[in-house]
């Protein structure tokens, strides 16, 4: 299991609460993602929010890219985020375990 580390940077108006902001990007997970657990925190009135994100894959690598494909997926399907978007400095976080 490898740890993949991502920010969001959102704008005001748009879904701000982090637990709701994972909700919604999880909802848009599928099982290939291999995403066993999220999590999502924020200083209050913050434009962004951390994301830690465990993920089931055969290297670092293929945890980091499968990660963020399935959250840009879900930022683009979820009306309720489009005020979202990754950050560019989204990494991974040392060796998993397996």
């Amino acid at each position: 299991m490898y740890m993949i580390t991502f920010k969001l940077i959102g704008s005001c108006g748009s879904v701000t609460d982090p637990n709701n902001v994972r909700d919604l990007l999880t909802a848009h997970f599928a099982p290939a993602d291999g995403i066993e657990h999220v999590t999502a925190t924020a200083d209050p009135g913050d434009d962004r929010i951390d994301l830690v994100l465990f993920s089931l894959a055969d290297s670092e690598a293929e945890a980091m890219l499968t990660a963020r494909a399935a959250c840009l997926r879900a930022l683009e399907r979820a009306p309720e985020l489009i005020a979202w978007r990754l950050s560019d400095g989204a990494a991974g976080d040392g060796p998993g375990t397996r």
